[in-house]
């Protein structure tokens, strides 16, 4: 298939994609909310075990090369402007990440929706995925065969109760889920981590079930899985992170965010040291994004995969469909 032949094929779910890339953008103009720019092109990505960067080499005028990589995510930046002083503020914007499939739910290149409040946790953010998507649904011209209202919010702890009738409060230690995995019969490793055991369940046994939840917000993830969000005061065992689905499919993750420092290091060294275990290329840690996280008031923030959010709301299978030309067309 010709590139040019399928935009034409596409033209009417590209119309629906721009028209709603206007509206993200008209929501958060209407809240008060800063668009910023973030450099796509960076010296240190994150450190994220199941992420790769795409590593890129340039030169100066005279010559001298440098090596860096595509940005997997705004992040950083984003928090160095929060310490920098600015406060509400979105990114809508292109991401890109390696070793993604074509296609799917996929592409290396893809559309992020990533966006901060100051002085808020991850339920005010809830709260405005609730109005941000009626606010689309009632305004983007042509009917959606998307019906929603709110999303429905379930705990991680609850969601594996519900599901496959197990209190994740007794596995929340690597050693436990190492044995639950093995009760189970999962063929596990001896080096895999938390994370990993975790996912060997969630993926087999829960995420299947969510698609028969609709929408469906997750949140309060075990400690172990907190990445770049403070622990819940209330159940310190716990994270206050959530992911959204849709009918299964994976579509954001949010953080109230950490601003300890020393704590935001001792992750990204932990971080490393997996990446290592695994075999992946090991980055060096931005130490201007640490002390930015020392200097942050209190936030919280999610990115959200614009893309697989037009391909729900446009009831498209393929990513390709949704996108102008997607990795499978240009490669």
């Amino acid at each position: 298939m010709s590139q040019v032949f399928h935009i034409a094929k596409n033209k009417e779910i590209l119309e629906k994609r721009f028209e709603i890339l206007r509206l993200i953008r008209e929501f958060f103009w209407s809240r008060d909310f800063v668009e910023v720019e973030v450099p796509l092109l960076i010296k240190y990505p994150g450190q994220e075990p199941n992420i790769s960067a795409i590593e890129t080499i340039f030169h100066n005028e005279m010559k001298q090369e440098f090596r860096g990589y595509l940005h997997t995510s705004p992040e950083y930046t984003m928090k160095k402007l929060l310490a920098g002083g600015f406060t509400n503020i979105f990114y809508l914007g292109k991401t890109f990440r390696d070793e993604e499939s074509f296609g799917g739910t996929h592409n290396p290149e893809f559309t992020m929706l990533e966006y901060y409040r100051t002085e808020a946790d991850m339920f005010v953010l809830m709260d405005d995925l609730d109005q941000m998507l009626n606010f689309i649904i009632k305004n983007c011209s042509g009917i959606f065969n998307f019906q929603f209202s709110i999303f429905k919010r379930i705990s991680m702890k609850d969601l594996w109760q519900k599901t496959i009738n197990i209190n994740l409060d007794e596995y929340l230690t690597r050693e436990k889920m190492w044995e639950l995995c093995k009760e189970k019969k999962y063929n596990v490793e001896n080096p895999e981590s938390y994370e990993e055991l975790f996912y060997r369940i969630f993926l087999q046994e829960i995420e299947p079930k969510l698609k028969d939840m609709g929408v469906v917000i997750v949140y309060n993830y075990p400690a172990k899985m907190a990445s770049l969000s403070k622990l819940s005061e209330i159940n310190p065992n716990y994270a206050e992170r959530f992911e959204v689905y849709i009918d299964g499919l994976e579509l954001a993750n949010a953080f109230s965010e950490l601003t300890n420092k020393d704590e935001q290091l001792k992750r990204l060294q932990e971080e490393q040291k997996e990446r290592e275990r695994q075999g992946k290329k090991v980055y060096k840690i931005d130490m201007e994004f640490i002390e930015a996280v020392g200097q942050m008031p209190n936030s919280a923030g999610i990115a959200l995969g614009v893309d697989r959010l037009v391909q729900v709301l446009t009831s498209c299978q393929n990513i390709d469909s949704v996108l102008t030309l997607p990795s499978s067309k240009l490669f």
